[in-house]
């Protein structure tokens, strides 16, 4: 196996084929009402009629798992979930919704989804041809990074914000800057409050995830005589947390162990690997009292057939079971590709096995490189792991899959599953796609822990935070109808996150720096929130 720049290469074989996983007790699929497989999400309209088949109210076409079953469409042998495999179906991607344009979509009708399409207007000329693509018809060419499938989700650039040229004109543009596209990013303009569905074809309940002051039809005034004193709002909520005395929370720990976690690096005692097990087990054993864990380690191999592979959960999340745990990862060395996407998805599924009984379900990735293993991106234009394009034509799972594995991030944080990425030394190359991972799984940036010791501190940390500092409210309250006491001290909100409280996703208020120190010791922690 050949390793450049310390991001996993992987050698040139044949990969076997995927197959879906069936999820413990069920489909899996979030929007599965059980009453008819043909409709999926139960709503009178059947799957290849509907524009969103899941009911996730993510339109079919931007949907990177348009059944909702967890398993990413790129490595789903029926992506729209109808019984039909996607080699024979007319519609593997499902209905496409009013024309919209997307990475699943075929505006041409050829067959080929944008994503797989190198010519998605079928105008002749390949997508990214710089000087000769006239998107939008107005004579003059669109520059090379524009595809003209109205989405800047793409092969040829990864995620990027720009103007692909197509109608409506926007693509999916990134409004913040924050290396998420608005179709990912919870909060387009990072002003601290999470997106709406107030004029979004993907939704329309005005009252829902509301940028800016709500709508008077969401909140009316109380009559006279009403709510528990004159003025007071009957759709505020208060809502009392014991921080010091939290409910363990559950974790899945997800580890990468590809074959550039056998390189050496400063900070880490002998390889990548070596030092990050040993702290693993250390941390473990100092957490398991107060925290369920639990191991998925992925790929499965370093084996032709096993390299992009993911597997079974090697340990089950409970409490007191370091041991189990550090004699996995002691029993394991590294081998293999980085299928980031397809593992976070299986993470995902046996978090949402465990029920809603119990503490808070996260997920810890810990990694060292970008994501690869999909073998249907584009070897010849693609973002190569290995800085080397020629890795990536004549092997395209060598290609950087950042849009599955941050749309599967941002997937599990829908589902209330929050992902915190630890990247150990060989990630440098893919800051902006660990940082994207990181903030589509709603904590955040990416922790970089440049040795034993910082990988230590930074699952400490995290402890700290998902135990006695993150807390998920009923609803979708206004960020402007928040506010904080601990222990009767007002907190106030700090949308830097340094020290403070904020809405770090549509249901969740973190704390940061001193007041998460004092609610780890605190008898009470107060929110009130209002719509």
């Amino acid at each position: 196996m050949s390793v450049r720049h310390a991001a996993c290469v992987l050698v040139v074989v044949a990969l076997a084929g995927c197959t879906k996983p069936t999820p413990p007790g069920g489909s899996g699929r979030p929007g599965d009402k059980g009453n008819d497989p043909t409709d999926l999400d139960d709503d009178g309209t059947p799957n290849d009629e509907d524009g969103d088949i899941d009911g996730d109210d993510i339109p079919n076409v931007s949907d990177f798992d348009a059944d909702g079953d967890l398993v990413p469409n790129p490595i789903d042998d029926d992506a729209d979930g109808d019984g039909e495999d996607n080699a024979d179906d007319d519609t593997p991607f499902g209905a496409n919704p009013d024309g919209l344009d997307g990475p699943w979509a075929d505006p041409d009708g050829d067959g080929e989804p944008n994503i797989d399409d190198p010519d998605d207007d079928n105008d002749g000329i390949p997508d990214g041809v710089f000087g000769q693509n006239d998107c939008n018809g107005d004579g003059v060419a669109e520059p090379e990074s524009q595809d003209c499938d109205g989405f800047c989700i793409d092969l040829e650039g990864g995620v990027s914000t720009c103007d692909d040229g197509a109608p409506p004109g926007s693509g999916a543009e990134d409004d913040d800057g924050d290396g998420l596209p608005n179709p990912l990013d919870p909060d387009d303009d990072n002003d601290g409050t999470p997106d709406g569905n107030d004029g979004n074809p993907s939704g329309g309940d005005p009252c829902f995830n509301l940028e800016g002051p709500p709508d008077p039809v969401c909140v009316e005034p109380p009559s006279e005589g009403e709510g528990e004193g004159e003025g007071e709002n009957p759709a505020c909520r208060d809502d009392n947390f014991s921080p010091a005395d939290p409910v363990p929370p559950r974790i899945m720990l997800t580890v990468d162990r590809s074959g550039s976690m056998d390189l050496d690096a400063d900070g880490f005692f002998g390889s990548k690997w070596d030092g990050a097990i040993a702290t693993l087990d250390d941390v473990t054993h100092q957490l398991q009292s107060t925290m369920e864990m639990g191991l998925l380690l992925y790929p499965v191999g370093a084996d032709s057939d096993d390299q992009c592979s993911v597997g079974a959960v090697a340990e089950a999340v409970e409490l007191n079971n370091a041991d189990d745990i550090t004699s996995a990862l002691f029993n394991t060395g590294p081998g293999g590709g980085t299928p980031t996407a397809q593992t976070l998805l299986v993470a995902g599924n046996a978090l949402t096995a465990l029920g809603s009984a119990g503490g808070q379900r996260a997920v810890v990735l810990v990694t060292d490189g970008g994501p690869n293993c999909n073998g249907s991106l584009n070897g010849q234009t693609c973002r190569c792991v290995s800085q080397n394009p020629a890795d990536c034509q004549g092997f395209a799972e060598n290609c950087l899959d950042d849009v599955n594995a941050i749309g599967a991030a941002r997937q599990l944080n829908t589902l209330g599953f929050p992902t915190f990425v630890l990247t150990v030394p060989g990630a440098e190359n893919f800051n902006d796609v660990l940082n994207g991972l990181a903030v589509a799984g709603g904590t955040g940036a990416f922790y970089e822990t440049t040795s034993s010791g910082a990988l230590a501190d930074a699952l400490g940390d995290i402890a700290n935070r998902l135990g006695a500092c993150r807390f998920d409210l009923p609803g979708s309250p206004n960020v402007d109808g928040i506010s904080v006491d601990i222990d009767g001290s007002d907190v106030a909100r700090d949308t830097n996150r340094v020290n403070g409280f904020d809405l770090v996703d549509v249901d969740t208020v973190e704390l940061f720096g001193s007041a998460c120190d004092n609610a780890t010791q605190a008898a009470n922690v107060h929110i009130q929130s209002c719509l």
